[in-house]
């Protein structure tokens, strides 16, 4: 009986001793998932990151044509009405001064086809890579 149980402690032993070496480091397929899970986050941590910076541009260059097409309507408004029948081409379309020079803009006039006695006024200030509009409607007496 003593041999059977010496057995036994004797294989419990080598099983446990094998087993706590079995497990020493990770095993391939772990170091693979561990790997993809960190790449999937990588990748949605840089597109954010992407993103914030693409509406951070497009922030920076709204802002200043918003104020732009916002002066320009205001040199509209003040202009008599009969002036705003046909416009003078200093009124249609040009360019802005430094620091704005990549900024142009264009003006349009429209009579609002119900109401006879109401114009549309709408500025375009454009850039390289996109625009923004801003228009009013005004009444005439």
């Amino acid at each position: 009986m003593t041999s059977a149980c010496s057995l036994a402690k004797a294989t419990n032993r080598y099983s446990s001793a094998w087993a706590a070496e079995e497990r020493r480091g990770f095993t391939l397929l772990e170091a693979v998932v561990a790997m993809a899970i960190i790449g999937v986050i990588s990748v949605g941590a840089l597109a954010a990151f992407s993103a914030d910076l693409r509406a951070a541009d497009r922030a920076h260059r709204i802002l200043p044509a918003a104020a732009l097409a916002q002066e320009r309507l205001a040199t509209l408004e003040i202009k008599e009405p009969t002036m705003l029948d046909v416009l003078p081409d200093s009124l249609t379309r040009g360019r802005f001064d430094v620091p704005f020079e990549d900024y142009s803009w264009t003006a349009v006039v429209k009579r609002v086809r119900a109401t006879p006695r109401l114009i549309t006024l709408s500025v375009a200030v454009s850039w390289e890579n996109g625009s923004f509009t801003l228009s009013e409607q005004r009444y005439v007496p």
